[in-house]
C-alpha cells in the first residue's frame, strides 16, 4: 500500500471516545426521560452512529443532540487515543505523509482531544460536523478536503471503525481501510481491514 494522504475517522478510530460518547447518550437520553443500559446502545453506535439511536429511539434530534455532546464533553477523561495511534500518525508524517480527519463530533472539541495528547502537530485540517456538510457516507467532505489540498486520489485512504467511513470512502473513490478492533464488523467490504492501528505501517512497507 503507497498513501500519502491519510483521511481519519475520529470516534472509534484514532481515539477510543465511545465510553464517553455512551455516557453522554445516556445522560442525555435520561434527561429526556428514556432509561436504557450501555449494551442497549453500544452496539447502535458502534456499528452505526448517533442519528441511528435517534431513530431507534424516536428522539427529537434537535433537543437530544446538544444534551449528548454537552455531556460528552463531560467525560473528556473517558477519551484517549488508542494504543498506536500516535506512532502510526508519526511515522507516516515523517515519511511525508498528510493527515486530515473527517468526523460527526464538533472541529473544536477534537482539536482539543488532539492538544491534549499532543498529536495536533501531526493533523493538517480537522473537518467536523459543523463545517455542516453532509454526514458520511455522504463523499462532500472528503470531495472538498481532495479539492482544496489538490490530493490525488490514488494517492489517498479513508480509514474509520464504521460502514459509513468505508462507504464514504468509496463514495469519493479513494481506497479504504476498516479499523475493526472489536472483530465485529465482518460484513463490511473494505480494501485494507485492521484490528490493531499499528498494522497499518506493516501495510505501508508492503
Amino acid at each position: 500500500m503507497n498513501k500519502k494522504n491519510y483521511i481519519w475517522d475520529f470516534d472509534g478510530t484514532l481515539f477510543d471516545t465511545y465510553p464517553a460518547m455512551v455516557n453522554g447518550a445516556i445522560k442525555a437520553m435520561k434527561e429526556l426521560g428514556i432509561n436504557v443500559q450501555k449494551e442497549e446502545i453500544y452496539p447502535i453506535m458502534k456499528k452505526h452512529s448517533t442519528r441511528q439511536l435517534v431513530k431507534d429511539y424516536q428522539l427529537n434530534e434537535t433537543e437530544f443532540t446538544p444534551l449528548f455532546h454537552y455531556y460528552e464533553s463531560q467525560s473528556p477523561k473517558l477519551s484517549q487515543p488508542f494504543e498506536g495511534t500516535k506512532e502510526v500518525l508519526k511515522t507516516l508524517k515523517k515519511q511525508g505523509a498528510s493527515h486530515f480527519i473527517l468526523t460527526h463530533r464538533l472541529t473544536e472539541s477534537t482539536w482539543e482531544l488532539l492538544d491534549k495528547f499532543q498529536l495536533s502537530e501531526y493533523i493538517n485540517e480537522v473537518v467536523g460536523i459543523d463545517r455542516n456538510f453532509p454526514r458520511k457516507p455522504a463523499p462532500d467532505s472528503l470531495n472538498d478536503l481532495i479539492k482544496r489540498h489538490q490530493l490525488r486520489k490514488s494517492e489517498t485512504i479513508m480509514i474509520g471503525d464504521r460502514r459509513l467511513d468505508i462507504e464514504a470512502g468509496k463514495n469519493a473513490g479513494v481506497a479504504t481501510c476498516l479499523f475493526d478492533n472489536d472483530h465485529v464488523l465482518d460484513d463490511i467490504s473494505a480494501d485494507y481491514i485492521v484490528d490493531q492501528l499499528i498494522k497499518i505501517l506493516d501495510m505501508t512497507e508492503k
